[in-house]
């Protein structure tokens, strides 16, 4: 700011009035705009309050829906050593035994011949074209990746690999390595063959395909479908050991073998479990459980909205906390008066009206949700309308669930939602004000330079007065 000397010429503090003045014009302006800035601080704090808290239970709605959470089923195996078992809302009440007579298996081959595994040695040339199942590919085996490990490499490494992989066995025997060649899916559809009719060399002898009678080629593992059997009557197979939807909406895993009577096969006529029985059933836990999570959730917004809406007149005028930052707004009021709306709408299933009511929750004066406190009594209403309380929540389009989520979004969602654009708006005001504070520290510079300047001006001129003043005196001095 001007020269350190400035004022020396009247003794004035030039710095420091010119400072004095400036923040004298700058106070009134900043404070303004300071107190703009905070009001839209807190009103963009608030609503993004409210906003994560109707997300949450939009997440959360759209969570029951995925999990089915209103009308889920539950599933039960009195082994899962032996079978494991899964149910979607699809599956019916029900129980069943599961005899699982044969797990599903790779195919695994293993070459006879004895390879040398020297980076030196060549095995062969030519096209080599294993095929997995529909799936084929084509190796062209070269002078430049005749050796076992690149032979090996080429395989596990095509692009079009049709799902097999080859590894080495070092046997111990003179001469080398095995090769083993392993599908990588279970089941009969999973069959390995290779064709080496254009090979020369050591590789030629791995041909195989279902039926040889002159293969170098064993057959270590056949590929092999899982297959049980339902409730002693009905046979099915799989070509890996999951089972979906042979029983509507259940998904069955096999682990191993049940027992078999009298079968002459010691390894299974040895097992205890004969037979897992699995039970379908009401999934009732899961439905009580989801109507608390969304009375809290809901109850959780309510308790947001009332503090920030809020208003105690027991509170000095002056004191901050006396109003809540959303107190008398209209979005807000919205907000609760739409989603009160929704909790009191009756849905029709199967011809007849329910409310929310019907399933043990009721709304309470201040708006907020009761669940039924009796377990007992709940568990019971549960029980007499499970069938209902899935499809008041899940009918598709006129289900709560989805009534919830389209009114939700009217509010929260990131193009159009209210909430989305009154915080738009509002960021939009804070970058406003954040542009008047640099536009005001603009002016304030400028002003200071030119207060500066005046002042400096000023100092000189005092200057030249008093060197004149002292001139004249000088003068009349010297006349007398």
């Amino acid at each position: 700011m001007g020269l350190s000397a400035a004022g020396m010429a009247s003794g004035l503090d030039v710095a420091g009035m010119t400072q004095q003045l400036v923040a004298a014009e700058r106070k009134p302006k900043a404070d303004r705009i300071t107190d703009q800035q905070k009001k839209v601080d807190v009103s963009l704090s608030a609503y993004g309050q409210v906003k994560s808290s109707m997300s949450g239970i939009q997440t959360m709605l759209e969570k029951f829906g995925k999990d089915d959470a209103f009308s889920s089923q539950k599933a039960t195996s009195d082994n899962s050593d032996y079978v494991s078992v899964k149910a979607d809302a699809k599956a019916k009440n029900g129980t069943y035994t599961i005899n699982v007579e044969q797990m599903a298996q790779s195919h695994k081959l293993m070459g006879q011949e004895l390879f040398s595994g020297d980076p030196e040695a060549s095995l062969g040339s030519g096209e080599m074209v294993i095929k997995v199942g529909d799936k084929s590919m084509t190796l062209n085996i070269t002078e430049d990746n005749d050796d076992l490990s690149s032979i090996v490499d080429a395989i596990n490494n095509a692009e079009d690999n049709p799902g097999l992989t080859a590894t080495v066995i070092n046997t111990g025997e003179e001469g080398g390595s095995k090769i083993v060649f392993s599908s990588k899916d279970t089941g009969v559809e999973n069959k390995i063959e290779i064709d080496t009719s254009g090979m020369t060399g050591q590789l030629s002898s791995l041909a195989y395909k279902e039926g040889m009678t002159d293969s170098k080629v064993d057959q270590m593992q056949e590929a092999q479908d899982a297959r049980i059997k339902i409730d002693n009557f009905t046979t099915v197979t799989s070509s890996n050991n999951t089972f979906e939807d042979v029983i509507e909406g259940v998904t069955l895993d096999l682990k191993k073998l049940t027992g078999t009577s009298g079968s002459g096969n010691a390894e299974t006529d040895d097992v205890d479990v004969k037979s897992v029985k699995i039970t379908i059933e009401n999934n009732e836990k899961s439905t009580k459980d989801s109507l608390k999570s969304f009375v809290d959730a809901y109850n959780g917004l309510i308790s947001t909205t009332d503090r920030l809406t809020g208003f105690d007149p027991d509170k000095e005028p002056d004191d901050p906390n006396r109003a809540g930052a959303l107190n008398g707004d209209s979005l807000t009021r919205s907000v609760l008066s739409q989603m009160r709306g929704l909790m009191n709408e009756p849905i029709e299933v199967n011809g007849k009206l329910y409310q929310l009511s019907d399933f043990g929750i009721s709304v309470q004066r201040d708006g907020t949700l009761e669940l039924e406190d009796d377990s007992d009594k709940l568990d019971d209403i549960i029980s007499e309308n499970f069938n209902v309380i899935g499809q008041f929540f899940g009918q598709e389009d006129t289900g709560f669930l989805a009534k919830a989520d389209k009114l939700l979004d009217t509010f929260t969602d990131k193009t159009d939602g209210a909430l989305s654009v009154k915080e738009d708006t509002l960021k939009e005001r804070q970058k406003s004000l954040d542009d008047d504070m640099m536009q005001l520290d603009k002016r304030m510079k400028a002003y200071e330079d030119r207060t500066y300047k005046q002042f400096l001006a000023m100092d000189e001129a005092i200057g030249q007065m008093n060197n004149q003043l002292n001139s004249m005196l000088s003068l009349l001095v010297s006349f007398d």
